[in-house]
């Protein structure tokens, strides 16, 4: 937690994210699609013949789309540079439950009922996540900081943030520019950071 209300600061996410960089891929258990989230994410070249698609929800309810992003916006926050929601963040994650993270849905869904479900609870008058101030959206994500569904937002808010444009996320690569990614061709693949139980419990909150 921070002084300012964000649920990460900028400079915890920074000292971070040359890590993160590496296994900026949301939590899959089928390896076809672990291997195509890990293209999306970690892939540095830029395919400037490949525009990015446009930022439409197929899978979330406008509501459903709001929390989301909501959510990552208290990941990822906007201060004085451009965060998840700048990003598109929502998008990428919308996107991809459509397609390589389909066994991610029910984990999603779920966890969007139980998140509606805590807020009308705690909340009176309230009736979803986004509604709430920053205050009591940073209370609510500190009582679900362990679970599955925290787990697997957060990385694929890190992913987003990071990923190709052509995924949906990373709009006018606002996340290279943060990271200060330069816009060249490589690869450098993690050759198994991802894969270290340590680092999945960090990032996922469980070992896959």
């Amino acid at each position: 937690m921070t002084t300012s209300n964000s649920i990460v600061s900028r400079r915890d996410f920074m000292s971070g994210v040359a890590a993160v960089w590496l296994t900026a891929a949301i939590a899959c258990s089928k390896k076809s699609a672990s291997d195509e989230m890990k293209n999306a994410a970690n892939s540095r070249g830029v395919m400037t013949d490949v525009p990015p698609p446009v930022q439409t929800l197929s899978h979330f309810s406008v509501a459903q789309g709001a929390d989301i992003e909501a959510i990552a916006s208290r990941i990822i926050p906007t201060d004085d540079a451009p965060g998840a929601k700048e990003a598109g963040v929502v998008y990428f994650i919308d996107r991809m439950l459509g397609a390589a993270a389909k066994d991610q849905v029910p984990l999603f869904d779920g966890g969007l009922v139980a998140l509606s479900t805590h807020v009308t609870k705690t909340f009176p008058g309230k009736t979803n996540f986004a509604s709430l101030t920053s205050e009591q959206q940073d209370a609510t994500l500190r009582s679900m900081e362990n679970t599955p569904f925290f787990g697997a937002i957060r990385f694929a808010t890190i992913a987003g943030f990071l990923s190709l444009p052509k995924y949906g996320g990373n709009r006018d690569f606002v996340g290279w520019k943060f990271v200060g990614q330069e816009h060249v061709m490589e690869q450098r693949p993690p050759f198994g950071w991802y894969d270290r139980p340590e680092n999945q419990m960090a990032l996922l909150g469980r070992v896959l």
